[in-house]
């Protein structure tokens, strides 16, 4: 457990896979394994990160109410799965009300903001910026940690060459919201240099890893969604590359570490905590078998 000067982050959290308000993604509410563990969170005070949201809306590769892009997200063996959802997103406004409407109803969430660095770095970052301030106004004082996303694969930005952006807009948050509990999620892609620079200018936690670029994982096959970007893998298959990365960091580090991308049990929950996280997220796990999910919370939050 990561404790903060206005709330805490609870030993096992989710991420992403609540939607971007943090009390579920349609249609999952509709099964009631899904339904269980979405009053689990909220009973246990389970930490939720959202989906990203960024400053306007943004249209991915998938849609949910088009049955043309459902392709951009497939299931792997291994309880893994494979997406190029690409950022779809109705921007950082309908996402704020969208998470003071779950934070009134009980859950404990943790905004997740992706800066735009395609726009350009001083554009991004103004952006960023803007969308603080409305999260602030919308949230109160339940505004009192973000996570910045630096790691999607799934955009046009190069996550591999993102380093100096994200080290200035970093900076640039911390010093608009000193008290603002600032999270980074970072990627595999990423030097552990970038981790530690992170660490230098204050950031207060990291959060290792995203899903991995499908050609990190197989580099001897083509992705089946090559034609947008390739996507990221996240389950089962990307435990072994997401754990060995998360011990290098640890070793380089010595700030708060959420920990995860692979979990598909409690063993694996305690393989993360036994190499030194100080959280565990859990992402495709509570969309492919929600019960073990709720189970696993219940086993370290309850």
């Amino acid at each position: 457990m990561i404790e903060a000067e206005r709330g805490r982050i609870s030993t096992v959290a989710i991420s992403t896979a609540l939607g971007p308000s943090g009390r579920g993604i349609f249609p999952y509410t509709l099964l009631p394994a899904y339904r269980r563990l979405l009053r689990v969170v909220r009973e246990t005070g389970t930490a939720i990160f959202t989906k990203s949201a960024t400053r306007f809306k943004r249209i991915g590769n998938f849609i949910a109410w088009n049955p043309l892009t459902w392709k951009y997200i497939r299931r792997l063996p291994d309880l893994g799965m494979l997406n190029a959802y690409g950022l779809t997103n109705q921007g950082v406004e309908a996402c704020a009300r969208e998470i003071k409407v779950a934070v009134d109803q009980g859950f404990r969430v943790i905004p997740n903001l992706y800066p735009e660095f395609a726009k350009g770095t001083e554009l991004a970052i103004k952006d960023t910026l803007e969308a603080l301030e409305i999260y602030r106004q919308i949230l109160g004082p339940d505004f009192w940690a973000l996570e910045l996303n630096y790691s999607c694969p799934n955009s046009e930005e190069a996550i591999r060459e993102n380093v100096a952006q994200g080290l200035k807009c970093s900076r640039e948050v911390k010093g608009k919201f000193p008290d603002l509990f600032l999270i980074a999620k970072i990627s595999i892609c990423h030097p552990c240099e970038f981790a530690q620079e992170l660490e230098k200018l204050g950031v207060d936690a990291l959060h290792a890893i995203n899903t991995i670029p499908y050609e990190i994982l197989y580099p001897q096959k083509r992705s089946p969604l090559w034609r947008v970007g390739g996507g990221g893998v996240s389950g089962g298959p990307a435990l072994a590359a997401a754990l060995s990365y998360n011990t290098r960091l640890r070793k380089r580090v010595s700030l708060p570490l959420i920990m995860g991308c692979g979990v598909k049990n409690r063993e694996d929950v305690q393989r993360y905590l036994d190499v030194g996280a100080d959280a565990v997220s859990l992402c495709t796990l509570a969309l492919r078998n929600p019960g073990e999910a709720a189970e696993i919370i219940v086993g370290f939050n309850g």
